[in-house]
């Protein structure tokens, strides 16, 4: 038995070597001296980084796929079927990670009908890997009972093909649940929340994730969203529940935490929140970062970020940083007299700034491709008091500084 578990363990050790923690799980387990019982787990752990845990710790938390006289050529050929297909080394990890029994599965059996079902739906190799690294427990899943029904129920209710395929690259999950008893449920939710008739089917075709969500916290997160204010016809109310439904109550409020921390009264942060909800799903260190940048570098008022909360979804390094630049540099060289109102500017179709303020200068200036590649370092952008006519300006230490 053991000699069989070394051949495997060696076999493994060259198809996924990049993949060495799922090796080193096997090799716990093959080259323990443990009783025939317990030598029965191979791969334990493999969601959990834990090299240096003992044998019992191993044996007593393991997820224990067990050991038949064919499981190491099953294991192999799993992983192979992976590599084959496209599945990168990540993917490969994340998916026995959540769903360690499928590394003895059979793969003509399991695994290739749910990749080719999926391919002749319409998705793209490298697309049907992110569904499936997503949400490995599609490949559980029954074709002809499950993934054919609500693939073809998700069709007839999105609309056409293309939404529905739009809908699952956006939310694997969606195709793992029974998405027509998920949608009743769904419809019959909002509905109780207020959202008009008319308007459901709408609804949920524009934020189809909510389908895969808990029916007691939706209905929790929309009466919550109503005492705050919210118009339930509106845009930002689907947008705030789709988001607020997926977002836990103690994350949301570090959220509202982080942005008082900054200043904001909570009437601002509220209204913050009704104009545009997904300012409120950026990372902590993102909105500390952006706001800064408003308050510190362009000396915007707290009070007209709340107001006009759409500058705090523009991109500091994509978008912030280079027009500022640009501006900077067209300013302080007095092409420009006078920046006039900035808020234009950056939110200003990307073709049209670039057309209007770059291309149309940049064979006077040479530095303002630089500045809208982020490549020159301000001390300030000073371009809104008039007053003052030098700034310091230098080139980065190398063509991919950016300005933080």
């Amino acid at each position: 038995m053991l000699q069989s578990l070394y051949k495997c363990q060696r076999n493994l050790c060259t198809k996924i070597r990049k993949t060495s923690f799922l090796v080193q799980f096997v090799s716990t387990s093959c080259g323990s001296n443990t009783p025939a019982d317990e030598s029965k787990s191979l791969i334990n752990l493999c969601h959990k980084k834990s090299h240096g845990l003992s044998k019992e710790t191993i044996i007593s938390e393991a997820k224990v796929l067990e050991l038949e006289n064919d499981t190491c050529s099953k294991v192999s050929a799993v992983i192979e079927f992976f590599q084959n297909h496209g599945f990168s080394a990540t993917q490969v990890k994340k998916i026995i990670r959540q769903r360690p029994h499928l590394l003895a599965s059979r793969v003509n059996k399991t695994l290739k009908p749910k990749l080719n079902f999926l391919q002749s739906i319409g998705f793209s190799e490298d697309e049907c890997n992110k569904i499936i690294s997503f949400q490995p427990r599609i490949l559980s899943r029954s074709i002809r009972n499950h993934l054919a029904p609500s693939f073809d129920f998700l069709k007839t209710f999105m609309g056409s093909k293309v939404r529905a395929l739009v809908a699952i690259k956006q939310f694997p999950q969606i195709l793992d649940c029974k998405v027509s008893h998920c949608w009743k449920q769904t419809e019959q939710i909002l509905g109780q929340i207020g959202i008009p008739d008319s308007q459901v089917s709408e609804f949920i075709q524009k934020s189809a994730i909510i389908l895969t969500l808990n029916p007691q916290k939706m209905s929790e997160v929309g009466l919550r969203l109503k005492e705050m204010g919210f118009d339930v016809t509106s845009p930002a109310f689907r947008t705030a529940f789709a988001s607020m439904s997926r977002v836990g109550h103690s994350k949301m409020e570090r959220k509202f935490e982080t942005y008082r921390s900054l200043g904001f009264s909570d009437g601002e942060i509220l209204n913050i929140f009704r104009l545009q909800p997904t300012c409120m799903f950026y990372t902590e260190d993102n909105i500390r970062k952006i706001v800064a940048f408003y308050r510190d570098r362009l000396h915007f008022s707290l009070s007209l970020l709340s107001k006009r909360p759409n500058f705090l979804l523009c991109s500091l390094e994509r978008r912030l940083i280079p027009r500022c630049s640009v501006m900077q540099v067209l300013w302080s060289r007095g092409i420009v007299s006078e920046v006039g109102k900035l808020y234009a500017k950056l939110m200003m179709g990307e073709k049209d700034f670039l057309q209007k303020y770059v291309t149309k200068y940049e064979a006077e200036v040479h530095d303002l491709q630089a500045a809208y590649r982020g490549e020159l370092m301000f001390s300030e952008y000073s371009f809104h008091l008039r007053e003052i006519r030098h700034i310091s300006m230098s080139k980065g230490s190398s063509s991919k500084t950016k300005v933080a």
